[in-house]
């Protein structure tokens, strides 16, 4: 692979030679502003160019945004848009610094961008160069894996999504996470290990990303290439491809008087949220050398036909009193677009991704 080093360079110089030492243990040819020399085009045209001539873009990103241009953006900023359009991008966060409110800016850009991008944080050159070479292995892995295919990601999430009739009594929210490239992430043996099962309960009931409940019995099985735990009213199931699938009861119990007839705005976006930062964990501990580097997640209302949607306020004030859908389909189920995240977004972008989710349901709901 070709990598373009892109940050500002004063104040950096330290860290920048930790990325090239990176790369070059890694025999990968680098491309960076310090060696293009004499050239007839302006030093940011080069730069720019050398942007689209890389596989992989390495963005470092410290304290300083740097000097704007003619665009009113930094050189830096210039070349992150302009790799996003073809290149793939591994952005790495200095912390422990104050950002100038423009990087500050400009960090959230990164951070919130939806495609591509692999995003790691350092303090010193040493945790750098680790952090890159780690970033440019799991890259050189992706690569010889398979391209990520959206359609078959899509598809294999899609197809996850249950019936909302049946065994989904109550109403329920689905969230399905599908990885790619597609591969086998967990060998048939490995999904019957008990210490994967235990590892899974004991975060799923008691965890910080928790999506079932303690008071309810659970009940382990493997059917097929699937491994489910299951409860009265939510259940997980994780698959040897790594695709995952949470469903989670929806019960409002700040409604007295509603007979269950509500459905509360931000319990649902709280719901998937977790969810989100659940799959993420799942990831984390199955496949830590990270060969599924994007992520296809969707989500869907099961059962939830016939009742009212009202935000928690809206509910508090007048809780014997809702808008009821008038439609009967028993699944409501909603995708992005693009329908691919990168990997990091289950976690670093879990909010955003929850509150779009929730818009989206919400919309499809009141239709």
């Amino acid at each position: 692979m070709t990598i373009f080093i892109s940050s500002i360079i004063t104040g950096l110089e330290d860290f920048r030679n930790a990325a090239l030492r990176a790369c070059q243990t890694l025999k990968y040819q680098v491309l960076r502003a310090e060696d293009f020399g004499a050239n007839a085009g302006t030093p940011q045209q080069v730069c720019l160019a050398g942007v689209r001539a890389a596989d992989v873009v390495v963005l470092i990103l410290g304290a300083r945004y740097g000097e704007p241009q003619s665009s009113g953006l930094s050189p830096t900023h210039e070349e992150f848009r302009e790799a996003r359009e073809g290149s793939r991008v591994l952005a790495f966060v200095q912390e422990g610094v104050t950002r100038e409110p423009r990087q500050e800016e400009f960090v959230r850009e990164v951070q919130s961008w939806g495609g591509g991008l692999y995003t790691a944080s350092f303090t010193k050159p040493d945790e750098l160069r680790d952090a890159v070479i780690e970033a440019l292995h799991r890259e050189e892995i992706a690569r010889g894996t398979g391209p990520v295919d959206e359609a078959e990601m899509l598809k294999r999430a899609q197809r996850l999504v249950p019936d909302g009739r049946g065994a989904i009594r109550e109403p329920s929210l689905c969230v399905v996470i599908a990885g790619g490239p597609k591969q086998q992430i967990l060998r048939p043996a490995e999904l019957e290990k008990q210490v994967l099962h235990k590892k899974l309960m004991k975060e799923a009931l008691f965890g910080d990303t928790a999506v079932l409940n303690p008071s309810q019995g659970s009940e382990t099985a493997v059917v097929g290439d699937q491994l489910s735990i299951t409860q009265d009213d939510n259940s997980i199931t994780l698959d040897q491809m790594g695709a995952i699938r949470i469903v989670q009861a929806l019960r409002n119990d700040e409604s007295p008087g509603s007979f269950g007839m509500v459905l509360i705005e931000e319990d649902i976006q709280v719901s998937v949220k977790t969810a989100l930062v659940f799959g993420g964990w799942v990831w984390d501990s199955i496949d830590d050398k990270h060969r599924l580097t994007h992520a296809v997640p969707v989500v869907s209302l099961l059962n939830a036909g016939y009742k009212g949607w009202k935000t928690r306020d809206e509910q508090r004030r007048d809780p014997n009193r809702a808008t009821l859908s008038m439609h009967s389909v028993e699944t409501i189920t909603v995708k992005l677009s693009p329908v691919s995240r990168p990997r990091p977004a289950l976690n670093i972008q879990a909010l955003e991704l929850a509150e779009d989710f929730t818009t989206l349901l919400r919309r499809e709901f009141k239709k």
